[in-house]
């Protein structure tokens, strides 16, 4: 495929590229490793399962975290509409039904005609055109290792 970018990590922020630049007429492929490859964390194959915490913190405006989500409302971000579909009580916060937001994440994601979800494990950047790393703090060790060799400790 030519011009197209390519998304490693389907967590919440390579769901949200691939559906802001999906909307936009770009073709996206979106890579996942699970379930191919596991992590320590991830308990299911949907996409954007939130693991530490069904927390996306404060939605208060005087809070920073509250700012960029009222940001992302601005931009018809699909994680916070998806977010708001699966709220649960949380005080000031906007937490989250885990199974229910990354089900709802992946179906939106899924229904994209212009994306397409390669479940393999990325062990290596390559120059292929555009390319997005979102892979966070649960990178693949092989990636890690090539990122490692190419920029640096």
């Amino acid at each position: 495929m030519s011009n197209v970018v390519r998304i490693i990590g389907g967590g919440l922020a390579g769901t949200e590229a691939a559906w802001q630049l999906a909307r936009r007429g770009v073709a996206v492929e979106l890579f996942e490793m699970r379930p191919t490859r596991g992590t320590e964390a991830h308990a299911t194959e949907y996409l954007a399962e939130v693991v530490c915490s069904n927390s996306l913190r404060s939605d208060s405006l005087s809070a920073p975290a509250g700012l960029l989500k009222a940001e992302m409302r601005q931009l018809d971000s699909l994680i916070i509409r998806i977010a708001e579909a699966h709220r649960v009580p949380a005080g000031s916060a906007l937490a989250v039904d885990r199974d229910g937001f990354a089900k709802g994440v992946t179906q939106a994601i899924e229904a994209l005609p212009n994306v397409q979800i390669i479940r393999r494990e990325v062990e290596a950047i390559t120059d292929d055109g555009i390319v997005i790393l979102a892979t966070g703090p649960l990178t693949s060790p092989a990636l890690s290792r090539d990122l490692t060799a190419k920029l640096g400790e």
